[in-house]
């Protein structure tokens, strides 16, 4: 399922999410979410003198027109329109209806807050991996994989989403950063019983342990991927709370937006 909204910003999206379906033989699902707002919500976020009539339109117009896409290319085209509290709520549960949720880079999005909160709301409630595509990236195997490890249980789930994607015998790279050896958590050498676990299913497992020297982790974690040219980053999202799942941990929060290479997302 590839989530959009009603701005046009997301011609260059929608097409790497069709190229991505039809490269993995997979049924694709085009959701369009169109949030009414409420007075406040028009007041913080969008043009206030916009009426109910417009929004309505505008949702209209752009089913139409991906609608028309979709009887081409042979997608399913749905639309969720309701005010922002309401689509949060409904939207992880469509998510449950998909194997894998597709979001573009943060500028494919005409309505940039909405994206966050609905990015959020589905990778911490949906229980479905989410996907950032990078723009105009080429679809390919998995055979290369960074995986930012904490052996949390988000990290446990990520890594288990990632390797229904991941080609047999993929290279894996674990990836610790400032981890320190702990009875709880990594264990006397952070990374090696995952990558112990990980070797037994016939991976090529490699394990890194990096220092942030003065960087964000989520930094660290982009720039190795990159430079290892792997072909996907996986992470667990986090959430520093779990009365109000809003506040995303570090490393998740700064990867929302998107990065040079496709970053997958578990909870």
């Amino acid at each position: 399922m590839a989530i959009v909204d009603t701005g046009d910003e997301d011609e260059q999206f929608l097409k790497d999410a069709r190229e991505f379906a039809r490269f993995n033989a997979a049924h694709l699902t085009v959701a369009i979410l169109s949030a009414v707002p409420t007075p406040d919500y028009a007041l913080a976020y969008t043009q206030p003198y916009f009426l109910l009539s417009d929004y309505v339109e505008a949702a209209e117009e752009k089913q139409a027109i991906v609608a028309k896409i979709g009887e081409r290319d042979g997608f399913e085209v749905r639309i969720l329109s309701d005010e922002p509290g309401a689509l949060l709520d409904k939207a992880p549960v469509q998510a449950r209806y998909a194997d894998l949720i597709l979001f573009g880079p943060v500028d494919a999005y005409a309505n940039k807050h909405l994206r966050r909160r609905l990015f959020e709301n589905i990778a911490l409630s949906s229980g479905r991996p989410v996907m950032v595509l990078p723009t105009q990236w080429k679809p390919r195997s998995f055979a290369h994989l960074a995986v930012g490890w904490n052996a949390t249980r988000e990290a446990t789930r990520a890594l288990g989403d990632a390797l229904q994607l991941a080609q047999t015998g993929a290279k894996i790279d674990i990836v610790v950063v400032d981890a320190k050896s702990s009875t709880k958590g990594h264990g006397s050498e952070p990374g090696a019983d995952i990558a112990r676990n990980l070797s037994r299913h016939g991976f090529d497992v490699t394990v890194h342990a990096l220092a942030s020297e003065g960087e964000t982790q989520s930094a660290v974690l982009v720039d190795f991927a990159r430079k290892q040219r792997a072909d996907l980053l996986v992470i667990g999202a986090s959430a520093h709370s779990r009365l109000r799942e809003l506040f995303l941990g570090g490393v998740t929060h700064d990867l929302i937006d998107g990065a040079p290479v496709p970053v997958l997302l578990g909870h």
